[in-house]
């Protein structure tokens, strides 16, 4: 297949991405009686289209949102950035949303519809490629579509993005906006976790981010959709307390960066994709790790190690520290870590493994 088939290709492939969202957006109507002042003050019984928002990581040094002002200029002025007190003063650093124009669902004449699909498709294309890098940041954050406007949606985040680690006294910045923290903590929350996140949205798109070792080529670009529950008796969707997770959530929804980082070292060093720790496996390696205070360095070496891959000695798995000399030898790290914390994981753990 030549470069231009290829192209050609991955062209249909995003404008193909486009129509689902389009599809899905007018599939998504709510009732009437909605409790959204705007749409319950409206006489029809009819079901209402909701709104559809484009949500960016931010404005400053976003390519995106350059190139969206560029061709609708007129369209960006209305742009709401979420007025977060840790952006005071830097305020185009903070996440930003921009309504879509409902042209897109229904054309008009002289509605430059076509430019605008176009944009979108061209948009999910930069972000698959950022995604496939994993460990870059992530300026296209999805689409989220509600009945509600976007200052009550900017004004839920707010209270979503002070959040209260387990254990911990003092509110940290929440990314509630990067996909990578909402698809590894998702499936993990519960229906009324999921109402308290999403507040007045009803659906949250975002472009699916791997998971495990990288692998050439990438797979096809796709949409991760969350979709909000039906909230249990008694509940209320919008509140959306500062310790909105559970421990092992939290730990969930930050784990990205180093999963990825590791599975990055394994690709630099070239170990075959087959022999890497699968997702599962290197979650409970981080989770071990993390109860250890490893951090960096010594985090990868410790997956390094644990992670036995040689192939006289079997199939890739970890290895067990509970046995009688690693659990020794792990206690003994962990001392002389505390002790001589500029010294690596790997050091200390040959040394205390030297017969």
């Amino acid at each position: 297949m030549n470069d231009d088939a290829v192209t050609e290709g991955n062209s249909a492939h995003f404008s193909g991405l486009v129509d689902a969202l389009i599809q899905g957006w007018s599939a998504s109507t709510v009732p009437a009686s909605t409790d959204s002042s705007e749409v319950a003050s409206r006489t029809s019984r009819e079901p209402v289209l909701p709104r559809a928002y484009l949500l960016f990581n931010r404005c400053e040094e976003n390519p995106l949102v350059q190139g969206l002002a560029d061709q609708f200029s007129k369209w960006m002025r209305d742009r709401v950035i979420v007025p977060d007190g840790y952006f005071e003063h830097r305020e185009e650093h903070a996440p930003v949303l921009l309504e879509l124009p409902e042209e897109l669902i229904a054309p008009t004449p002289g509605f430059k519809t076509g430019v605008l699909r176009a944009w979108l498709a061209r948009c999910l294309e930069f972000a698959a490629q950022q995604a496939n890098e994993r460990v870059t940041k992530q300026d296209f954050c999805g689409v989220v579509i509600s009945p509600a406007s976007p200052q009550a949606i900017v004004r839920h985040w707010v209270n979503l993005g002070d959040q209260r680690p387990p254990r911990e006294e003092d509110s940290v910045l929440f990314r509630y906006q990067d996909p990578r923290v909402m698809q590894r903590v998702w499936p993990a929350l519960s229906s009324s976790q999921q109402a308290r996140w999403l507040g007045p949205v009803t659906h949250w798109w975002s472009v699916m981010q791997p998971w495990g070792p990288f692998s050439d080529p990438a797979a096809p670009a796709q949409w991760f959709h969350a979709k909000a529950p039906v909230p249990p008796h008694g509940i209320q969707a919008g509140s959306s307390p500062c310790n909105l997770f559970n421990e092992a959530q939290w730990f969930l929804s930050g784990v990205s960066p180093d999963a990825n980082s590791i599975w990055r070292s394994y690709a630099d060093n070239n170990i075959p994709v087959e022999v890497q720790p699968d997702p599962d496996s290197l979650l409970q390696m981080l989770a071990d790790a993390a109860r250890m205070g490893l951090q960096e360095l010594n985090l990868e070496d410790y997956v390094w190690i644990t992670w036995k891959y040689m192939p006289k000695e079997g199939a890739a798995r970890a290895m067990d520290w509970k046995q009688p000399h690693l659990d020794t030898a792990l206690s003994r790290i962990q001392e002389l870590l505390r002790d001589q914390p500029d010294v690596r994981f790997s050091t200390h753990f040959i040394n205390a493994t030297r017969r």
